[in-house]
């Protein structure tokens, strides 16, 4: 098991947006731009969130502050989850509090992918976003239609096998083709956008929606959010028990939960170590 200084040589995932857009036709990437969104909404409200991540994904968040790259934050949590704050890409055990320009809210976890150049990317749905998942899907042919046409491909009507024919379409562009086909993509993301009110609806979804297969609420939400600010950060008990690597109270414990007591109060010097169902009450308080 890895100790806070393990820590410290990990970083977070960052994806390409080339990538994601040609490998993605199956279930569309829909790209976001923060000046696109704000165009959209006619500007974007300010919301209270709470980010899961680790020492070095603490480190790197701080220089997001009000800055244009977006982090995923949740604002309700379901408590009987046994692990709420395990992290996604990193380790878990840092919560952060913070105050962030929204760009995108859901019931669920959306998926999405945090993009170089500040952007954020999602892969629709059908499910999870009808409106958006039609007109990318008309959106992906056309553009398909119009890039490929000089080598003579053709356009498969089954979506899944359309997802094939546009990496195989991106390997054979040339480098000022694909620039070209990515800025086109991102632009007529934001005209989808603009022009469709049940689109943007779609990208405002409160509280925790209904996982239909299990019956129940999912156990978190998901807002995406950048120029952040932090307020609070928590580190949790359960997990810093765990790095010290014995029950809580013997002596031996208690020297080496004071020496990661001591590396936390480094990254932050105001850190506070709460519960985890401390924690829950402290997101799910309105």
């Amino acid at each position: 098991m890895k100790s806070f200084k393990g820590y410290l040589t990990e970083s977070q995932a960052q994806f390409n947006t080339k990538d994601m857009i040609f490998t993605n036709a199956e279930t569309p990437a829909f790209v976001l731009s923060t000046t696109a969104l704000e165009r959209a909404f006619g500007g974007l409200a300010r919301i209270k969130g709470w980010h899961v991540t680790d020492l070095t994904g603490f480190k790197g968040l701080k220089k997001l502050q009000g800055k244009k790259s977006s982090i995923s934050v949740m604002t309700e949590i379901e408590p009987s989850d046994h692990s709420p704050f395990d992290g996604i890409e990193t380790e878990g055990g840092i919560v952060v509090e913070l105050e962030g320009t929204e760009l995108i809210s859901s019931g669920q976890d959306v998926w999405s992918e945090r993009l170089e150049g500040g952007r954020r990317g999602i892969s629709v749905t059908k499910g999870m976003f009808p409106h958006m998942y039609r007109h990318l899907e008309f959106m992906v042919k056309e553009m398909y239609d119009k890039y490929s046409s000089r080598f003579g491909f053709q356009t498969s009507k089954n979506s899944r096998q359309l997802g094939f024919d546009l990496n195989e379409l991106g390997k054979v562009l040339s480098q000022k083709e694909k620039g070209q086909f990515i800025k086109e993509y991102i632009d007529k993301c934001e005209s989808i956008l603009s022009k469709n009110k049940r689109v943007r609806e779609e990208l405002r979804k409160y509280g925790r929606t209904m996982n239909t297969e299990l019956n129940k609420k999912h156990f978190y939400n998901e807002s995406v959010v950048n120029q952040i600010s932090i307020k609070n950060v928590y580190a949790v008990f359960e997990k810093i028990d765990k790095w010290a690597s014995s029950p809580w109270g013997s002596g031996d414990t208690e020297e080496k939960f004071d020496e990661e007591e001591k590396l936390l109060q480094k990254v932050w010097k105001n850190i506070q170590i709460k519960s985890q169902k401390e924690l829950i009450s402290m997101i799910n308080k309105k």
